[in-house]
């Protein structure tokens, strides 16, 4: 399989990304600390500006001019659920070298499950913790659209 491991990070993200916003309450998108910090909607809206511009990349070799436009909640989930299975069958059909798997783990996919841990976070603190799991056996399949 071409670039596994990268495609069972991408498997991997999308798994505790679904974890992360699963049972959310209705006012949990806007849902902040204050002090600067962003809510759940705007953490989604970034994710999907880094995994927008991570498919473009390795698509053209090069960052996409545009911005991608904010939307409602339900709508930027499903965008980054889309961008995900989108990004998981380009790794699936173009070989990547080592060191630019590498720049990926350590750069964009890196910074996508900080991006879930925050959600996380903010579910616990919104009085909504997500259930405990030893993610080391969970079961995820490689391919999310397989």
């Amino acid at each position: 399989m071409k670039n596994e491991l990268l495609r069972h990070i991408i498997s991997t993200i999308k798994y505790r990304f679904q974890k992360s916003i699963n049972d959310r309450k209705l006012a949990f998108s806007d849902f902040s600390l204050g002090k600067g910090s962003r809510s759940p909607k705007e953490i989604i809206h970034h994710m999907n500006d880094v995994i927008y511009s991570t498919r473009v990349f390795i698509e053209q070799e090069s960052l996409p001019q545009e911005k991608i436009e904010k939307i409602s909640f339900e709508n930027e989930i499903e965008r980054f659920n889309v961008e995900l299975t989108r990004v998981d069958k380009l790794l699936n059909n173009k070989d990547l070298d080592i060191n630019y798997s590498k720049r990926l783990l350590q750069g964009p996919f890196s910074d996508i499950l900080t991006h879930i841990g925050q959600i996380a976070m903010l579910q616990r603190l919104a009085d909504n913790p997500i259930d405990r799991e030893n993610f080391s056996r969970s079961e995820i399949r490689t391919g999310i659209n397989d």
